[in-house]
């Protein structure tokens, strides 16, 4: 057995944004929210792209192989020009034969018809009036089936190549003209909005614009809208995260333990006995299979309800492979029909299963993104179970128990339906079975779009697109509509390319020498017209993230609901308080076209609510809100007391390190009428909370001593008066501040976050040094704090020690109607008063005295 290989190559996905098949993300997030339109029902499963066996959003490009169907693309690549290029064939299956011929979509669309080179158009002549040539292949009449439309008229076709242009080697006949007289779909000619089914689906242009006009609404955004409707049936985040959806009691949600040792699920993530192989059991069951039949549970399982047919919806998250597997370069995806599902055949008395009870199952891929989805080989869809779930790697082993491994083999699809063999693509029950399974890759994205920065160069190869398969090992058939809704589909490789099912891509569909059934179009989903129909459901809004960031851009960071940012002055370009500079911009989805935004600050950790406060004057309409008002977070933020840390005493600089920690919540709301909400009152549609931690450091610089120097002699009367600056600061300070010089000293105090604090200055106390005018006891008393608060420099209690307030500011929080001006910074004039007198003792020296400083918060 060899080793598969998965293929998960590396991808930057940002550009999606930027590209016009997957330009959603974009739209939304300049403009006014797009809303799910997508209309999925019995007549149309895929919305507008129902009942075409391949839909490409920008290019369909196919080389040799041939087969029969309806085709819809922006544009088309036909490499070559013997095969038979056909609509929906009619082979005899009278209902299938009746649908298909009374369709009103035609065989084939091109909405840009002269996006081609003269060699291309050359095979698109000759194959569009080659199409269906007799009224055998036609059955009774012309019907749409034999034709197609273009958004192009013939004169700009003939402007561009020439009214007498004429594939080189054919009949006159090949022209522009005659295939426009004879298979040009009436009504549609540059008018593809036309098309009943754009009209019944609201479908106006082909391709999604960078800019978007109110009414417009695209095949290739109908395409997401698709995607995401069918995705919002198990969303994979938020309060109605699911893997497993039904739409009826007849079916439960049967889970089993996953070898990530998680939960029990469903689907079960198991390693493979092969290398970097994980299997994903899907479990089907039926209530009456798993519950006792008593009066209160179903006797026997009922598949549809007024002729629409059950359904089922489940998840397949890449994360849960690489918990399961670390490298998981292949997978097997794996049935379990519960019995219920099967039958016994009335000829030969074989079990098989049973097309008419199966229900729909939508698979939404989560997580793949630019990991993309290549299906190996070997990789493939089978029928097991937990015990019963790998591939054997020969097709006679198929569902054989193989005693040295004490275990059985997946079974095969096509033979469980009665298929004649593994690999039976005409069988009907087996093309039943691909119309009832729809593949929905969310997220899977082209490798190389950045690198292209061209949709018409990305994704065209089996190592690049988003979903893809090449050179497929027999007994793997591969089953169910492909719904790629942000990249490429890519299939080659001549080595049994089984394939049953259509493909819906918003890029390209490239078709490299796979092999398709020539009754392919029989196996498009929901074409049995028994499809219950969905309502695309917009998911519950949410908020996904913040993104913050300084100033300086030295600190950015982006936040789920729950986290923490911080910043720390000693590292950006912080503004001082109040203001803080920090920018902010929510990141949101699923939102209306109108709602309200709302913020509060918590104290104590998120656990005292304060009211709700509404941001900006009216209700928001985008994806994503930039918090321009640069002063909410820091009002926000100034709300809280900061927190001291360690006091750090250094030769002549006092410091702590102060920390605000904030706890800041955002909600939406239907709509914005109320300025403020309390606490108690709001009805929030989606609320995000995140903590908002700054740090900073108060930073005191102090003078070491004072001095009066020796002029203060021979003076009977009088005084010396030493002035000391005290200023509070905002800039930033890294280094020991100038404290001045001893006659004329200064203090600094840095203090970006305006945090409250108290400098006090120390008493000078007497000593034996009675002739020095510093130490004469009751001498040196008075000092002055901007001139008055006159005070004596020795205390009158035997434990004073400081004198209180020399600079001081207080710890009340800042109220959100705080401004600028009225928190302005602090400074204060010291004055030190020394009397004059003939008794001081004679001194070369300056009289000085040292200072003493403590810092409180």
């Amino acid at each position: 057995m060899t080793k598969r290989k998965y293929g998960l190559i590396a991808l930057v996905i940002g550009c999606f944004a930027t590209i016009s098949f997957v330009n959603q993300q974009k739209v939304q997030a300049t403009g006014t929210v797009i809303k799910n339109r997508a209309r999925i029902d019995n007549k149309y499963p895929m919305s507008a792209s129902s009942d075409f066996i391949m839909v490409a959003g920008n290019q369909y490009i196919q080389s040799t192989e041939a087969f029969s169907g309806r085709i819809m693309a922006n544009s088309m690549i036909l490499k070559e020009d013997y095969f038979n290029f056909n609509g929906s064939q009619l082979n005899g299956d009278t209902k299938n034969d009746s649908y298909f011929e009374h369709l009103a979509n035609p065989a084939v669309i091109i909405n840009d018809f002269n996006k081609s080179t003269p060699e291309n158009m050359k095979n698109i002549l000759f194959q569009l009036t080659q199409m269906w040539k007799t009224d055998k292949d036609v059955g009774t009449g012309l019907s749409n089936n034999t034709q197609f439309a273009t958004d192009t008229t013939r004169s700009e076709v003939e402007d561009k190549f020439g009214a007498d242009f004429v594939p080189k080697g054919y009949l006159p006949g090949y022209t522009f003209k005659n295939l426009w007289e004879t298979k040009l779909m009436k009504g549609t000619e540059g008018s593809l909005e036309n098309l009943i089914q754009y009209q019944e689906n609201g479908v106006n242009k082909y391709k999604t614009s960078t800019t978007r006009s109110d009414g417009d609404y695209s095949l290739q955004q109908n395409i997401q809208d698709v995607s995401d409707a069918y995705a919002s049936l198990t969303p994979l985040d938020g309060k109605d995260s699911r893997d497993f959806w039904t739409n009826t009691d007849q079916i439960i949600d049967y889970k089993e333990k996953s070898d990530d040792n998680q939960e029990k699920t469903n689907p079960v993530y198991l390693a493979d006995k092969i290398p970097d192989v994980t299997d994903v059991v899907v479990n089907i069951t039926a209530k009456a299979d798993k519950l006792d039949n008593d009066e209160e549970n179903p006797k026997e399982y009922i598949p549809s309800n007024d002729g629409k047919r059950n359904i089922v919806a489940v998840s397949i998250d890449r994360s849960r492979l690489t918990k399961a597997n670390i490298k998981p370069d292949s997978m097997n995806i794996v049935f379990n029909f519960s019995d219920s599902f099967y039958k016994k055949d009335t000829k030969t008395g074989e079990r098989l299963l049973d097309t008419d009870k199966i229900p729909y199952i939508i698979v939404n891929y989560y997580n793949f993104k630019s990991d993309r989805f290549k299906f190996g080989a070997q990789d493939g869809y089978f029928l097991g179970d937990s015990n019963h779930r790998e591939f054997p790697g020969a097709i006679n082993q198929l569902g054989t128990y193989i005693p040295s491994v004490k275990r059985y083999y997946a079974k095969s699809i096509a033979t469980e339906l009665g298929g004649a063999s593994a690999d039976d693509w005409e069988n009907s029950n087996v093309l039943n079975f691909g119309s009832h399974l729809l593949n929905n890759f969310t997220d899977a994205n082209d490798t190389d779009i950045n690198s292209t920065n061209d949709p018409d160069k990305s994704g065209l190869t089996a190592d690049t697109a988003a979903v893809s398969y090449n050179n497929r090992s027999k007994g793997t058939m591969l089953f169910g509509t492909m719904l790629v809704a942000q990249g490429s589909y890519y299939a080659g490789g001549p080595t049994s390319g089984l394939y049953v099912g259509g493909v819906v891509a918003a890029n390209n569909i490239t078709l490299n020498a796979a092999k398709i059934s020539p009754n392919h179009d029989k196996a498009v989903f929901g074409t049995n017209q028994d499809f219950p129909g969905i309502v695309p459901t917009t998911p519950d809004p949410t908020i996904d993230s913040i993104d913050l960031n300084d100033p300086g851009s030295n600190n950015s960071q982006s936040l789920k609901s729950g986290g923490t940012a911080k910043f720390d002055y000693a590292d950006g370009a912080l503004k001082p308080a109040p203001s803080l500079g920090i920018t902010g911009e929510l990141k949101l989805s699923n939102v209306p076209d109108s709602y309200g935004l709302y913020y509060r600050y918590n104290r104590n950790g998120n656990n005292d609510k304060g009211d709700w406060r509404r941001y900006s004057d009216g209700a928001q309409t985008g994806t994503s809100v930039e918090l321009d008002q640069e002063s909410l977070l820091a009002d926000l933020n100034n709300q809280t007391k900061a927190t001291a840390g360690t006091m750090k005493t250094e030769a002549q600089k006092i410091s702590y390190p102060l920390t605000k920690t904030s706890g800041i919540e955002f909600a939406t709301t239907a709509d914005a009428k109320a300025a403020t909400i309390a606490a108690d009152k709001i009805e929030t549609t989606a609320t995000f909370k995140f903590t908002l931690q700054i740090d900073a450091s108060l930073e005191v610089t102090v003078p070491a001593k004072i001095s009066f120097g020796t002029d203060i002699l021979g003076h009977s009367s009088g005084e010396a008066i030493r002035t000391v600056a005290i200023n509070e600061i905002q800039l930033t300070q890294k280094t020991v501040a100038d404290t001045g010089a001893p006659e004329e000293p200064k203090v600094v105090v840095y203090n970006p976050l305006l945090s409250g604090f108290n400098l006090k200055l120390a008493y000078l106390d007497a000593n034996a040094t009675s002739q020095n005018p510093f130490y004469i006891t009751g001498n040196f008393k008075y000092y002055n704090i901007n001139l008055d608060k006159s005070g004596s420099l020795a205390s009158d209690e035997t434990n004073g020690e400081w004198i209180d307030g020399i600079l001081k500011r207080d710890t009340t929080p800042q109220s959100l109607e705080t401004k600028t001006e009225n928190n302005g910074l602090k400074s204060n004039s010291l004055q030190l008063h020394l009397p004059y007198s003939n008794n001081y003792k004679v001194s070369s020296n300056a009289y000085t005295a040292p200072m003493g400083w403590q810092l409180t918060p």
